[in-house]
């Protein structure tokens, strides 16, 4: 006879601070504030991406001096109404995904920060595309997206801790702690750059050449030792958009065990149920958050970064635009592992 399955109450998913049993759940759980239970979480949802969608639009017609110059010279000219839409689709399927994932708006600016990075540095490394534009773009990209969730979804306890309340943030000293804060914030740092040097030093220049065609300029990739402070300082946001989206929300979980989970009845369990409470169930909370968010953060990125090249930018290949995102993605899994390393550590 099958047993019986527990059905989550309502304030099992929304209250802060309260149990979550799964990763996904671990990921959506937070609450609304008065004014925004009033609507609906589809209407929500719905609000979200066409209000990202529509923003983006605006800005980008607003700033067509500022943004289409140099980027013109580059971009491809969609002609077909399915390439356009597949585009526009692609931008709500990621604004959906972020929602549907429970991520609040610190959430989304560092994902999206991190997911649209390769692209943005290739324009600016590679193509000669103005820090003006490159910036400008990079900006409205988040912002269109970062504001809707601002206005229609509450930041979580990780990133609210004035407000929140004393067991609903685990580790609170150590996520305050400056020292932390900054080893952190460089350890991620250090891992993007010796990953983009190393591929510097080795194999990318030729999988650029070939699958790039017309690239302007690969000296970037040649600056040798010279040229790594330099790599460094730049991806020191990437290091900072890292530990806030994988450390900060997976260390500040409160992790809390009932009575009824040690003594639940597993006389009956299904084969499969007990292969996942003995394999993925055995881990943590706070690790299976930080697992789940590196690899979406690392897919994000490897897909993000095909779609937004092979789409966007002339005379690439998919294969080619892959490879440049792969870097990005094996960054994200190394930042990953490294994080799940320090808070393995007896306290954290």
């Amino acid at each position: 006879m099958a047993p019986k399955k527990r059905t989550s109450s309502v304030n099992d998913l929304a209250v802060p601070g309260s149990q979550v049993r799964d990763p996904k759940d671990a990921l959506t759980a937070m609450a609304p504030s008065p004014s925004l239970a009033r609507i609906p979480s589809p209407a929500r949802f719905a609000l979200v991406v066409f209000s990202s969608l529509v923003m983006s639009s605006v800005l980008f017609t607003l700033t067509a001096d500022v943004t289409q110059g140099d980027l013109g010279l580059v971009s491809k000219h969609l002609e077909e109404w399915w390439e356009v839409g597949g585009l526009v689709a692609w931008k709500a399927a990621e604004v959906g995904l972020a929602w549907v994932l429970g991520f609040d708006s610190w959430d989304v600016a560092s994902f999206l920060f991190l997911t649209h990075q390769p692209t943005f540095s290739l324009l600016s490394f590679f193509y000669g595309v103005r820090p003006t534009s490159t910036l400008a773009s990079y900006l409205i990209t988040i912002l269109s997206t970062v504001v809707p969730f601002a206005f229609l979804r509450r930041p979580t306890s990780v990133h609210d801790l004035s407000h929140a309340p004393s067991g609903a943030v685990a580790n609170r000293a150590i996520l305050q702690d400056t020292p932390t804060t900054i080893y952190t914030i460089l350890a991620a740092t250090s891992i993007f750059s010796v990953v983009l040097y190393g591929s510097y030093a080795s194999w990318l220049p030729a999988e650029l050449v070939v699958h790039f065609e017309n690239l302007p300029d690969i000296s970037a990739a040649h600056a040798g030792p010279a040229g790594f402070p330099a790599l460094f300082l730049t991806l020191i946001p990437s290091g900072y958009a890292a530990r806030d989206f994988l450390f900060v929300s997976s260390t500040g979980h409160a992790e809390k065990t009932t009575e009824e989970e040690h003594h639940a009845n597993r006389e009956h369990e299904y084969l499969i149920v007990d292969f996942y409470r003995k394999t993925w169930g055995q881990l943590s909370i706070k690790t299976r958050i930080l697992i789940s968010r590196t690899l979406i953060l690392a897919t994000s990125v490897l897909l993000n970064t095909t779609v937004q090249i092979a789409g966007t930018i002339q005379d690439v290949s998919i294969q080619g635009a892959a490879t440049w995102g792969s870097v990005w993605a094996v960054s994200a899994l190394a930042i990953g592992a490294t994080f799940g390393w320090i808070e393995a550590v007896d306290g954290v």
